[in-house]
């Protein structure tokens, strides 16, 4: 527990840190800094593209954990983003008009985001073969600047009362169901072990902590089988909110799990608008508080 409040303390931090300076600058000023959001997302998926990429060269059975990360990735975020369309469907109309980004766009976005995933994970594997390595940022780097940058826009984005809605206290309870629904029914459908569709299940996108504990109680095999289930599942979270984030936000959002509150923020803000970010983090936050139980508890069921 008081390892994860120290993870959400810096990103509190930054967001507060934006805001306050948001307010100090001119809207003109602050427009400038909104726009570097995208450009900085991609940098960001490029430095995830990287560090996957310096994972699998220390993987062993990289095909067999790649197969069944991907089909478990898959399954689940398609089951919950599925459910979630249809459980929160209303007042999805009303941010069409605002924020639809177009078929065409949406395809461009997720392109570019896509190649930049990729030309990261391609220099990874050519550093590593040539025994090279490249002073590049980790991850944290670019999500904490890009949310300053979320912070600074906030400051001149008034948040109506209808950021606050009812059912955001209910999207982080349906998406552990789902994701636990479609870990379990994944599993049974391939004869895998119930408890395994369950474990990969419940890191809601919270790939470090998952392949952490997994590894130390199963092994590198599943340690890495759950790492790159997270990852994926991010990633997938990522084409859903430039999909369906703008007219099923809520879908949007609970498909990114517990990366809602920070990783795919800035995607949360770009495709569903500033009026769902307090959705976003609220049940991104609850998620990263359930993870380390949940899976400390099935990982139990082993014993």
């Amino acid at each position: 527990m008081t390892s994860l409040l120290l993870s959400l303390l810096p990103i509190a931090a930054w967001l507060l840190a934006g805001y306050l300076i948001g307010l100090l600058l001119s809207p003109r000023t602050v427009n400038v800094l909104s726009r570097a959001i995208t450009p900085f997302v991609w940098i960001m998926l490029f430095a995830i593209g990287y560090r996957f990429g310096l994972q699998l060269s220390v993987m062993q059975q990289v095909l067999l954990i790649l197969k069944t990360a991907a089909l478990y990735s898959l399954g689940i975020t398609l089951f919950c983003s599925v459910v979630l369309m249809a459980l929160f469907r209303a007042g999805r109309k009303t941010q069409v008009a605002q924020s639809d980004l177009g078929i065409v766009h949406v395809i461009r976005e997720c392109g570019i985001a896509l190649a930049f995933l990729l030309v990261g994970l391609g220099l990874a594997v050519l550093m590593t073969r040539w025994t090279l390595s490249l002073p590049i940022p980790g991850t944290e780097f670019f999500l904490y600047v890009l949310l300053f940058l979320i912070g600074a826009d906030l400051a001149h984005t008034p948040l109506q009362r209808s950021a606050i809605r009812p059912a955001m206290f209910t999207l982080p309870v349906v998406v552990m169901i789902a994701s636990l629904l479609g870990g379990a029914f994944i599993a049974w459908a391939t004869g895998a072990d119930i408890r395994h569709g369950l474990l990969l299940a419940s890191g809601f996108g919270w790939f470090s902590l998952s392949g952490v504990l997994v590894t130390a109680r199963l092994g590198e095999f599943y340690g890495a089988t759950a790492l790159l289930t997270d990852l994926f599942r991010e990633l997938l979270s990522i084409v859903v909110l430039f999909f369906a984030g703008a007219r099923y936000p809520m879908s949007g959002i609970g498909a990114a799990g517990a990366t809602a509150m920070d990783t795919t923020l800035p995607i949360v803000r770009k495709t569903t608008g500033s009026s769902f970010l307090v959705t976003a983090v609220f049940s991104g936050v609850v998620l990263s508080l359930v993870a380390p139980f949940l899976l400390s508890y099935i990982l139990s069921l082993f014993d």
